[in-house]
């Protein structure tokens, strides 16, 4: 075993309580079916079953590995995501372009857990536990004790709405991936050389020189009529309904509104300092141990495993005889690599770096003690605890603000737990109105006014949250004006709220939107103009290039395109050398018209640079093309992989391909 391999954290402790109820729920199922399936046949004989509910399925639209993916399927994995991606304006939400990249990650996880099953990739509980300990954001909620803190850790999570479980399932995920695409991963190779005729390609650059016109510098000239509007506003209709929105009253509950009344004395914070200083220090305690290691793992045999252990024990009475020898039968007979040379000095660690019965032995001795057998997953060590250094815990008047802080967050933790509990009983007790749970908890009841379902930015932020929004619009809400059921909408804050108004989606008059209904037509007919005006130009410096009034000359790549748009810079860049100079000309997706005289091939480098300078980008351009490379070939691992698992999509590709 190597030293560093030790050197691993716990999982998050286990949810025992959870388990207890999943196992009694598990055993009470089955005295409930065999209650109830008796009077289930009697409603069926008596009443009848509706056949359609037994034949009628959601259409398929993939399959991968003989399991199929439906309809249905794709409409929930889709509307997660758009939950998850409410910044994305609603039009791009639900665009078949984004429909269909959902369902073309559904397919790729099928494919990956397909691979990660057959090939029986497991992740187990120290790889998981290496990997959380990797991430800042976790490691920094381990106190001075090494332990993690359970609390704060499932706090963290549920600011992503994420539970430890789904959390660390997630990772197990990611990690059982890694190891099904690692194999490409790591044999994708790019020479230098590859890389440098690959680099003149991608990067690649033009001299050109740029006439952007704009559609505002034509505004002026647009002829704008009523008659003009009228039927601009006939034609686009769609863009003048005023979707549904709603009246709301809701109340906010959240932690910072109770701290301010929490009181706390000075003994009772002085009591908390001495139960608690440890997790005040500054710098945790560490100890240096040594150890002799006697390899033994489950892929040994019983017998193996024994005369393991014989051999440990024999070595443990020598040492028990002669602890001076310890360094001296370390380097002799240790059987890990990383420790043995320096006669099993592990140096100093932190309580929660070792595996749990090496943590737990290490930091339950005394200085120079020698251990018995301690059993881990690596086999038998015998442990000599070599030094320790004392936590460095600050006094009391050092952080008593902190202290304060703390104390006051715990009992606020306790108040808001039982007030939160409180609200949504009362607010599904009493659904008909705010006011009861408003003056039990003393809270404020909130108004906001016009709030629409896909436009978060027209609610408070409290009621931007999308399970709020859609309860908002739930019939219970917009017909029957009861109380929405509390959500919990972040840290530490739970929202309720009822609608006071409805008001039904419809289509605005033109006289409401006149205005907005100016603005888009004299934006239309701007960038007609500019059109025009760009293709006219065009032409003329086509036939006349002397005649062209440009920009000064810049310098376009593929990797700085001065603002050209994909369409127009790809045509920039494949503009044949032998045709130089020449105009182009393009429409962009704002509306303005650019013009485009390509002048020359620049250099892949700028002669007038350094040589360090060149030699730097040389390399970064190389890096870039090795990741392009390894992209490729796990992108051709993948298709390969959707073939062995015989992927169909049904549906087409919105984009084509």
């Amino acid at each position: 075993m190597q030293a560093r391999s030790l050197r691993v954290t716990r999982v998050a402790s286990l949810y025992l309580l959870q388990a207890s109820m999943f196992e009694f729920i598990r055993k009470h199922l089955t005295v409930v079916m065999i209650i109830f399936f008796p009077l289930v046949i009697f409603a069926f004989v008596f009443v009848g079953v509706d056949t359609s509910f037994l034949t009628q399925r959601s259409p398929v639209v993939a399959r991968v590995a003989g399991q199929d993916i439906t309809q249905a399927d794709w409409d929930f994995a889709h509307r997660q995501w758009a939950d998850r991606n409410r910044n994305i304006p609603v039009q791009q939400l639900d665009s078949p372009t984004a429909r269909y990249g959902t369902l073309e990650r559904m397919v790729r996880d099928q494919v990956i857990n397909a691979a990660i099953r057959d090939r029986h990739y497991l992740v187990s509980d120290a790889q998981l536990a290496r990997e959380l300990q990797n991430q800042p954001e976790i490691a920094a909620l381990r106190g001075a004790d090494g332990r993690l803190d359970i609390e704060a850790y499932r706090a963290l999570l549920a600011q992503s709405g994420l539970s430890p479980e789904s959390y660390e399932a997630n990772v197990r995920y990611q990690l059982a991936t890694q190891q099904v695409l690692g194999v490409v991963q790591e044999a994708s190779l790019t020479t230098p050389r590859l890389a440098r005729n690959a680099a003149g390609s991608v990067f690649q650059r033009r001299d050109v020189q740029l006439a952007h016109l704009q559609p505002a510098d034509y505004a002026d000239k647009v002829e704008v009529t009523p008659a003009a509007l009228q039927d601009y506003y006939q034609a686009h209709l769609a863009l003048f309904q005023q979707p549904e929105q709603v009246d709301v009253e809701y109340v906010v509950l959240d932690l910072d509104s109770i701290m301010p009344s929490i009181q706390i004395s000075e003994d009772e914070l002085r009591q908390y300092y001495e139960s608690n200083k440890g997790g005040y220090a500054r710098a945790p305690e560490q100890r240096r141990a040594s150890h002799i290691l006697i390899n033994s793992d489950a892929s040994m045999s019983e017998s193996e495993r024994e005369a393991a252990r014989a051999k440990a024990e024999s070595l443990l009475a020598q040492v028990r005889e002669n602890p001076a020898r310890f360094a001296e039968l370390a380097r002799a007979e240790s059987e890990d690599p990383g420790t043995r040379d320096n006669g099993g000095d592990l140096g100093f660690m932190g309580r929660g770096e070792m595996v749990s019965a090496f943590d737990d032995a290490v930091f339950n001795m005394s200085k120079g003690a020698i251990s018995n057998l301690v059993a881990t997953e690596y086999g038998f060590h015998i442990i000599e605890l070599t030094d320790i250094k004392p936590a460095d815990i600050p006094s009391f008047e050092e952080v008593h603000e902190r202290l304060e802080q703390d104390v006051k967050r715990n009992l606020a933790n306790t108040q808001f737990i039982e007030a939160a509990d409180q609200l949504r009983n009362l607010a599904h007790e009493q659904p008909d109105s705010l006011e009861p749970l408003a003056g039990a908890l003393g809270l404020q009841i909130q108004s906001a006014k016009a709030v629409e379902r896909d436009n978060a930015a027209s609610a408070p932020e409290a009621l931007r949250n999308p399970a709020v929004l859609d309860a908002l619009f739930s019939s219970r809400a917009t017909q029957e004006k009861l109380n929405i059921d509390a959500v919990d909408t972040g840290s530490s804050q739970v929202v309720t709220a009822r609608v006071s108004e409805f008001h039904p989606a419809r289509q605005q008059s033109f006289e409401e939107v006149q205005p907005q209904v100016e603005a888009q037509f004299r934006a239309q007919e701007s960038a007609k103009l500019a059109q025009a005006d760009g293709e006219a130009k065009l032409k003329a410096w086509q036939a006349s290039p002397d005649d062209a009034q440009l920009a000064e000359s810049v310098t376009v790549s593929r990797v700085n395109p001065q603002g050209l748009d994909e369409t127009s810079l790809r045509q920039v860049m494949a503009t044949p050398t032998d045709a130089l100079p020449q105009f182009l000309g393009f429409v962009q997706f704002d509306g303005s018209y650019l013009i485009v005289k390509v002048t020359a091939i620049a250099p892949l480098e700028n002669p007038d640079m350094p040589a360090q300078e060149q030699a730097r980008l040389t390399s970064a351009y190389e890096q870039q093309i090795a990741q392009m490379q390894a992209v490729a070939e796990l992108e051709a691992y993948y298709e390969v992989l959707k073939q062995q698992y015989k992927v169909q999509i049904r549906v087409p590709n919105p984009i084509g391909g």
